[in-house]
């Protein structure tokens, strides 16, 4: 392993550079600079530009700063030291790194390598079935680990920038990272370019390798991670952005006992799922939910009513006013928040958030939910995954996995491509979370100027006066003993919040 290291931002440049040396090698200036992180001596950062006319490959040693410049144009063929690089990659068991390389990069050098091509034109028209092409075409383009010449590490995958509500460009996280220079294509897609434009288009594609390296560091804990669960189970994680490892850690200690996920057919492996033509949402409500107040039983009550052939969208526009703050029901879980305000504690007040101990996968646990297709194992099995992370220390790798694996099988129970799939299961956690918590606000708000100032999903958050500490505590015990969940406490100096998802809070 070496080090990445940054030159001290007062007395040097600032700039980042690999090794662990006495003098920054961009500005001279003599040991002002700070480690950042170790980078493994396997990884290569590469990133690739197709024109009509014109590819070039950057490639960056990270851990030396040793580069590679290739082109394959009408002026330049770099073909053959460029299939020779690869392939001594491969030897020497290098790993790539880039960012959109699984789906774009790789594919298109894994075509150049393995076909010998030396026509810009070949890679170009290539490259744009992977960029505009039908989703079959593209899907026909991919190649799987176990084709690759060598490994692959995608930093677009690793942060789930390829989900469509967090799409990142690396322009952006150039912004991000306070890069001096922030540079954009230089010329437009298809343009046949002269000699000097390539010039101009290799330097731009060094400084998005450059770019690349420096996320790259940012990501190494994320890395570090992936690489001790793809060693200690068998199982490439590489690649996988946090639900997904979740998911399939799931997937496989289902099938270690017996729980079949998949359905072989001549097609492939396709999940095994509950397809639900309605639910009746009175049907999963549970029937220990009994509500006070007149606005949470009409909730109540508006729920029970509905049928659904669908969950996204089944509650939308449901809310109530107690106590002059809105509640917001959804598919997704409770909000409510006391907007614009300020919150401070002192002798008499205090401030307070009371927030429910993995409350969704717990929820399930103890209620016996299930996916209807996988068996009566699966609450024992989920159950095991709970008590297994308890007994991890936070910050370990255990820990951050059994979470990633209890938190994301909820969310994957609505997803339509997931073996985890039941509308039922879904809903039963998300409406009873909701009108449990509907249950605490109801006993809270009888405790003398008590005043609600969030509710998000998992949680409640209150001011109320010192004094009556051991009756809101009975009141959470109450809770905790009717639900089988439980509470954990944390209590702040300052509380400032715009909206319910949007506040800073002092701890005390």
């Amino acid at each position: 392993m070496k080090y990445l290291s940054k030159c001290d931002e007062l007395n040097g440049c600032g700039k980042t550079f690999p090794g662990d040396m006495s003098h920054c090698p961009h500005c001279g200036t003599p040991e002002q600079f700070s480690t950042q992180a170790f980078v493994n001596p396997r990884d290569y950062a590469y990133d690739e530009e197709t024109y009509p006319n014109c590819f070039t490959a950057r490639f960056i040693h990270i851990a030396t700063d040793t580069r590679w410049k290739f082109e394959i144009s009408e002026f330049v063929d770099n073909s053959d030291e460029l299939i020779a690089f690869v392939m001594q990659l491969k030897a020497c068991n290098a790993r790539g790194v880039g960012y959109n390389n699984v789906g774009f990069d790789y594919p298109v050098l894994h075509y150049i390598v393995q076909n010998h091509i030396n026509d810009p034109r070949l890679i170009y028209d290539f490259a744009m079935v992977l960029i505009k092409g039908t989703k079959d075409e593209k899907f026909a383009r991919q190649v799987w680990d176990s084709d690759r010449l060598f490994e692959q590490l995608d930093l677009y995958k690793i942060k789930h920038f390829d989900n469509v509500a967090r799409a990142t460009s690396l322009k952006s996280l150039e912004i991000a990272m306070r890069m001096d220079n922030i540079e954009d294509l230089p010329f437009p897609v298809g343009t046949v370019l002269t000699r000097d434009e390539i010039e101009v288009l290799h330097t731009y594609n060094e400084h998005d390798v450059i770019a690349t390296i420096l996320f790259y560091v940012r990501c190494i804990p994320e890395i570090e991670f992936r690489e001790v669960l793809t060693d200690r189970y068998g199982r490439n994680f590489m690649n996988h952005n946090d639900t997904k490892i979740g998911k399939d850690y799931f997937i496989m200690k289902l099938e270690d006992s017996g729980v079949e996920c998949f359905e072989k057919t001549p097609s492939g492996r396709v999940p095994r799922q509950t397809i639900r033509p309605s639910i009746k949402l009175g049907d999963v409500i549970f029937p220990y939910v009994k509500l006070e107040h007149p606005e949470f039983k009409r909730i109540h009550k508006e729920l029970a009513s509905k049928t659904i052939t669908e969950t996204k969208g089944s509650i939308k526009d449901l809310k109530c006013i107690v106590d002059g703050i809105s509640y917001k029901f959804g598919t997704g879980g409770l909000h409510a928040s006391d907007d614009c305000k300020i919150f401070r504690s002192d002798d008499e007040m205090s401030i307070e958030m009371r927030d429910v101990i993995s409350y969704y996968p717990s929820m399930a646990i103890v209620n016996n939910l299930r996916p209807l297709h996988l068996g009566e194992n699966f609450p024992l099995i989920y159950g095991d995954m709970f008590k297994q992370r308890r007994s991890y220390p936070k910050g370990t790798p255990e820990n951050a996995m059994l979470k990633l694996a209890l938190n994301g099988t909820y969310g994957d129970s609505n997803n339509v491509y997931s073996p985890f799939y039941d509308p039922v299961f879904t809903m039963a956690i998300t409406l009873n979370g909701q009108l449990l918590l509907c249950m605490l606000v109801e006993q809270l708000i009888k405790t003398p100027n008590l005043r609600m100032i969030n509710v998000n999903t998992d949680g409640v958050g209150f001011i109320y006066p010192r004094k009556y500490r051991s009756h809101v505590d009975a009141v959470c015990a109450w809770w905790e003993k009717l639900t089988a969940l439980g509470l954990e406490t944390e209590e702040y100096s300052m509380f400032a919040q715009r909206d319910c998802n949007n506040y800073i809070g002092v701890e005390a």
